[in-house]
């Protein structure tokens, strides 16, 4: 039995995830059956204020988490600087992709959670390459990363906690703005029960068949 790996570059899981995660997103916005707990707020945002984008709500909020990461942290690195750059294309990206589905309405239940469920699961997709790049990763998960590593967290029980932070973040949002719920619905609680499973499934997946390696070594060391 063949049991070589195909080389994958880390620098393209990068674009992958890059890609793949605002087309998920977009996704599940128009399946309007809830979105992931980190990603409700700047959507509830956005939908509250006329004049920003969805895409721009993201990077202004992530640029504001990365302040608050160096606080924490107690530090700052240029490369700190990065994942900015990369949430400011995530949310050009995401404006893009919202664009091109503004013209397409889902009504027939059945298929709104078709598109909800190919969104959850190219989501977890997104992030399993975000997960397997040394180039930052948007400021959401580059928080977490950042902080267990330099405070010596357990993973688990922080972004436990950290989920839970954005969850009421979510739910005060809604009842402030809206006086009701938007962006947050069963679909919130499916992908805060499912994703973690999917994304830890799909990066073993990723382990297992593909080497992973850098284009451009000289690069790598700087992150």
């Amino acid at each position: 039995m063949n049991n070589k790996k195909t080389r994958l570059p880390k620098e393209l899981c990068w674009l992958l995830g890059l890609v793949i995660m605002p087309f998920a997103v977009a996704l599940m916005t128009k399946a309007n059956l809830g979105l992931s707990m980190i990603a409700a707020p700047t959507f509830i945002i956005s939908e509250k204020i006329p004049f920003l984008t969805y895409g721009q709500t993201e990077y202004i909020a992530q640029g504001v988490m990365l302040i608050l990461m160096c606080i924490v942290v107690k530090k700052f690195k240029a490369t700190y600087f990065t994942s900015f750059v990369t949430a400011v294309i995530y949310g050009s990206i995401l404006d893009l992709f919202i664009w091109c589905f503004s013209g397409f309405t889902i009504e027939a239940m059945w298929l709104r959670i078709v598109v909800f469920i190919i969104g959850m699961v190219l989501t977890s997709v997104g992030v399993a390459f975000f997960m397997n790049t040394y180039l930052a990763p948007c400021a959401w998960d580059y928080f977490v990363r950042t902080v267990v590593f330099e405070k010596k967290l357990d993973l688990r029980k922080f972004k436990l906690g950290y989920d839970f932070c954005f969850l009421i973040i979510s739910v005060a949002l809604s009842l402030i703005l809206f006086k009701g719920f938007v962006g947050i619905t069963w679909g919130t609680l499916v992908i805060a029960v499912c994703n973690g499973n999917i994304i830890a499934f799909l990066n073993s997946y990723i382990n297992k068949h593909f080497e992973l390696y850098s284009a451009f070594p000289k690069l790598e060391k700087f992150f």
